[in-house]
């Protein structure tokens, strides 16, 4: 594989793209902080609907700037709605999963993402995993089983959340590298908070049709009442997820997918640092280890797939 050092000279735009992933994987290690920080509050069909839909209109904006003759995000592929589909179970599983686990641990599970997408490359693209790709499992199935010690009866059933969270991230990057190569990152990111807004408003209106009420908790409770607070903490992340899809979208630009892809597990560095810093929770030793061997294996798994990794070009 090419060294880091030669890509960065043949790269005139390799620091911008890494300042910029960098930045937008703090960003978005903040804003899933946010959601789990207020998540008493909230509903998560709020959190979709008012999220999603403010980012829309921020993007829709950016988009009628730079393309006023041509939206972009309206003749879209149904493997663009397959993938913005995926990537709306991703959220709907990983925030889900948030109320009931440190945010440490949901997002190491989480990160079990790319260990995912070897295997799903292997079996739906015909992608060779490979020898340091075969590590690269084994070692993310080991943080799993380090984190869920000393067995399954003592954890919470709720990690399986973030995992499927991560299978989820996994199959739309699969699909983004084998079918919506040459869709442009922003209309993708415009097309998944569309599908985010409207399976928000669907979670709502299926929740109030079967009688749930506003204190069912995060998961089922239809629409609590917002104070002006929450509106503006709401505002804030759909302004968010619109600067984090600018930031990634311009990062994949400027720089090479696997250098990027690189830098994208960085989210599991700040999700340990908001951990600490917004929960004063300190993860354990043996949670730590677990923590390392999964970042491992996602760094691994990541450097593994350089020459043919998937492109996570889409902003969310």
């Amino acid at each position: 594989m090419t060294s880091f050092r030669s890509i960065w000279q043949r790269v005139p735009g390799l620091g911008s793209g890494i300042a910029a992933i960098t930045a937008g994987v703090l960003l978005l290690s903040l804003s899933d902080a946010l959601v789990k920080l207020s998540n008493e509050g909230l509903s998560l069909g709020q959190v979709l609907t008012v999220r999603s839909g403010i980012a829309v209109l921020c993007l829709g904006a950016v988009l009628r700037l730079t393309r006023p003759m041509n939206m972009g995000f309206v003749r879209v592929s149904g493997w663009v709605w397959l993938r913005s589909l995926c990537l709306a179970l991703m959220w709907v599983c990983y925030y889900a999963g948030l109320p009931e686990l440190s945010f440490s641990i949901a997002a190491a599970c989480y990160y079990t993402s790319p260990m995912w997408m070897a295997v799903l490359s292997s079996t739906l693209l015909g992608t060779r995993i490979g020898g340091r790709g075969g590590v690269a499992i084994l070692l993310g199935l080991a943080g799993v089983m380090t984190i869920l010690r000393p067995g399954l009866d003592e954890v919470s059933p709720m990690i399986a959340l973030p995992l499927l969270a991560g299978f989820f991230y996994a199959l739309a990057a699969v699909i983004t590298q084998g079918r919506c190569r040459a869709v442009p990152a922003m209309s993708m990111a415009m097309n998944l908070n569309l599908v985010l807004f409207l399976g928000g408003l669907g979670l709502v209106a299926g929740l109030w049709r079967s009688g749930q009420g506003n204190d069912a908790g995060f998961l089922l409770s239809v629409w609590p009442a917002l104070k002006l607070a929450d509106l503006g903490l709401l505002a804030g992340l759909g302004v968010l997820l619109a600067v984090i899809a600018a930031l990634v979208a311009y990062a994949y630009q400027r720089a090479p997918a696997p250098v990027i892809g690189l830098f994208d597990n960085g989210y599991l560095v700040f999700a340990l640092f908001w951990s600490v810093l917004i929960f004063g929770d300190r993860p354990g030793v043996i949670d730590l280890l677990g923590i390392v061997l999964i970042g491992s294996g996602a760094l691994l798994a990541t450097t593994a797939s350089a020459s043919h990794g998937p492109d996570r070009s889409d902003g969310d």
